[in-house]
């Protein structure tokens, strides 16, 4: 019999099938399609205390919290999915640079930098910013180092779709969970377009697909935020660190030579389509920041859907009924916080100590 259904195959719903199972627990995966290739494959894989950029300030003191648990996580997690998988994810700490484009924006960092907020940091000047990045346009005002790098989210699903498969976990895919079923006021299992499926526990963890379970409450806050992506070739470059401004875009430097930049920010539903003012700012921003950008190949571009929850914290945690569970919402930092979001809703599910204190991410808080 199955212990505990996990609806959505994103980051967020492998890794909590993983710990799950891990603990013994018979666990079923349904997803609407192949697992990781949603907003998972989509992202840009920046993992770092201080996020994806300067909006990562807006979830406060929890959201700071949940990005350092996590942080600390990551190079023990990629080491052992290797190992269990067999997939290297490419995780790679290469240091972030906080660019200041003015004055301004470097007294900014200077004061957010004396809270501590950011672990241990290193201010680099002008001078020293053109020795460790030749390729930045000229006229920075310097940039701020801080501890991160980037995982290549490519890899992340398939991987931990194997090492769950070795732990057991049984997947389901092309599974649209339409209905929560309910009996004797605990959730004993799902109804989606296929079949029905029993378990005493369920944890949904779909992204902006949260909203659409009938009888699961609260109803998730998380709305579809559209982030156009670029790739461009830049083996010629030498970018060693990923790079953030304090309002996007960023550019994640990969190990195949491949840069990436993102992303829009933009409320346009779930419309796929990417636009001429997207990529155009992109581009223009790019050549802006490194010039040499302007002759390098473009490669790929593509949309993704943070799912954006409207208080910019997660729901992880107990819903109603009894039995019902959240680990969604996380926005446009999720890869980051994946690792201890997946074990604080395993630890909720079994019962034992969670790694950090779960309030400030409790769904009840929309109810």
């Amino acid at each position: 019999m199955t212990d505990v259904i996990v609806v959505g195959g994103g980051i967020m719903g492998l890794l909590t099938a993983r710990e799950l199972a891990r603990a013994g627990r018979k666990v079923l995966l349904l997803d609407k399609g192949q697992p990781g290739a949603g907003t998972t494959w989509a992202s840009a894989g920046i993992v770092s205390p201080h996020g994806s950029s300067g909006s990562a300030d807006i979830a406060g003191e929890p959201g700071l919290r949940l990005r350092h648990a996590s942080f600390a996580m990551w190079p023990d997690l990629a080491r052992a999915v290797h190992e269990e998988s067999g997939m290297d994810l490419e995780f790679r700490e290469t240091g972030i640079l906080l660019l200041a484009t003015n004055p301004a924006e470097a007294d900014e960092i200077h004061e957010k930098e004396k809270t501590g907020q950011w672990g241990e940091t290193v201010w680099y000047e002008p001078e020293r910013l053109r020795r460790e990045e030749p390729a930045l346009a000229p006229g920075l005002a310097g940039a701020l180092f801080v501890q991160g790098g980037n995982v290549e989210v490519r890899r992340v699903g398939p991987a931990l779709e194997i090492a769950c498969r070795r732990l057991g976990v049984e997947f389901k895919t092309s599974q649209i969970v339409k209905e929560l079923f309910v009996e004797g006021g605990r959730a004993c299992g799902v109804r989606t377009e296929e079949g029905e499926f029993r378990a005493p526990a369920v944890i949904i963890c779909a992204g902006t697909g949260s909203r659409g379970v009938i009888g699961a409450r609260p109803v998730p806050p998380v709305v579809p935020q559209r982030g156009q992506i670029i790739a461009l070739d830049a083996v010629g470059l030498g970018l060693r660190h990923t790079v953030l401004k304090p309002s996007d875009p960023y550019f994640v430097p990969r190990a195949d030579g491949r840069l990436v930049i993102g992303a829009t920010r933009e409320f346009a539903g779930e419309d796929p389509r990417l636009t001429a003012g997207g990529l155009g700012w992109l581009l223009a921003s790019a050549i802006e920041t490194i010039p040499a950008l302007e002759t390098a190949p473009i490669l790929e571009t593509w949309t993704g859907f943070r799912p954006l929850c409207s208080d910019h914290l997660p729901l992880i945690g107990a819903g109603e009924p009894e039995g019902l569970f959240f680990c969604t919402g996380h926005g446009p930092t999720g890869i980051t916080p994946a690792p201890v979001s997946a074990v604080l809703a395993a630890s909720l599910i079994l019962g034992s100590e969670p790694p950090i204190d779960p309030a400030p991410y409790d769904p009840m808080r929309f109810a």
